[in-house]
């Protein structure tokens, strides 16, 4: 065996092996023990690396999948349904029970026959018809295959609104207001005898009202409670409402038809209806006719009475007879019998 120096082997051998110098006690030279460098790095097992190319196969199939499902549904939902000639809109149903035209309410609406049916928002077109003041309520279905039922409610005027000092008249369809029986205002679309007849409520003092919105003032809402509620209360003609005066914000002054003149108190009609009803009772019994009445007093309510009709000759061989009606007041020093009978059942006696 031939003898070599650590320093020669170590410059001839470099990679993988190493040169060592053995160290033995007691002899002069040195022998070279060759070593395996353990720092190479090991390759990773073939079954191993075949398992972590299947994992990303199977996520990429599955993200493919993701995606090219919601796709295929979009597409087959579109052609079914939106590009189907069967869900064209065919059968156009408008229907009011007021004064709005079927023409206006489609343009309103904005929908025509041959639209698709299902891509109508139907929330939208309720929505641009409520925007109509004379409209109070919407329904608006969707009826498969071919088929839109809109439905309009309009708004029914119980009485005109005056306001002088604004310029607010009745009967004008350009500045006049109609109301509802909740106080919403509108405008008349066309001026019939029946709308002319209609109560008229007048204020001297209140916030410029705007086509569209509710009344905000407290005296105005009751004068159309008093209105609605006269109307149920009495069923004859002579005692509809004509018309219902603000002159403060305490009372009201009601006119009716047959000449009755009715103070009411602002804040308590319900018990000043009840008392007018009471009064008109007992007169119609005792064969007298009102004329005034002040039902703001709760006890002792002022009233006048008509009195009855007196035959005037005119001479000569006319012998047809005049009628004078000549009104009491509440200043004369002596009562009749009939309200004196009135006066203590009010009284509470």
């Amino acid at each position: 065996m031939r003898k070599k120096t650590g320093i020669k082997n170590g410059r001839k051998f470099k990679n993988p092996l190493k040169l060592i110098k053995s160290e033995s006690s007691g002899e002069d030279s040195d022998w070279v023990q060759l070593e395996s460098d353990t720092t190479v790095p090991a390759m990773a097992p073939p079954r191993k690396r075949s398992t972590k190319k299947g994992l990303l196969i199977r996520t990429l199939a599955i993200l493919c999948l993701c995606v090219s499902i919601p796709i295929g549904a979009k597409w087959a939902y579109e052609n079914i349904f939106y590009k189907n000639q069967e869900f064209v809109l065919r059968r156009l149903d408008i229907s009011s029970d007021g004064l709005l035209s079927e023409a206006k309410l489609s343009e309103i609406a904005n929908v025509s026959p041959g639209m698709n049916l299902l891509e109508l928002d139907l929330g939208l077109i309720k929505n641009q018809i409520e925007l109509l003041p004379q409209v109070a309520r919407v329904n608006v279905n969707r009826e498969m295959p071919d088929r839109l039922l809109i439905q309009v409610r309009e708004r029914i005027g119980v009485a005109w609104l005056s306001c002088p000092p604004q310029g607010i008249r009745p009967w004008d369809m350009e500045r006049g207001f109609l109301m509802d029986d909740q106080g919403y205002l509108f405008r008349c679309l066309n001026l019939t005898n029946e709308m002319k007849r209609l109560p008229v409520v007048e204020a001297f003092k209140m916030v410029k009202p705007n086509e569209g919105t509710r009344l905000d003032s407290a005296p105005a809402k009751n004068a159309l409670k008093l209105i609605v509620e006269s109307e149920r209360l009495f069923s004859s003609d002579d005692m509809l409402v004509e018309k219902v005066r603000l002159p403060n914000e305490w009372s009201m002054e009601c006119a009716y038809r047959n000449g009755l003149k009715v103070t009411y108190d602002v804040y308590d009609v319900p018990r000043g209806l009840e008392d007018l009803a009471l009064i008109l009772l007992e007169t119609e019994k005792a064969g007298q006719t009102l004329l005034t009445v002040n039902v703001v007093a709760k006890k002792n309510i002022p009233v006048t009475f008509a009195e009855v009709t007196v035959p005037v000759s005119t001479g000569g061989n006319d012998t047809s007879p005049a009628a004078i009606e000549v009104p009491a007041t509440p200043e004369r020093p002596e009562l009749s019998g009939q309200e004196k009978h009135l006066h203590l059942i009010l009284s509470g006696g």
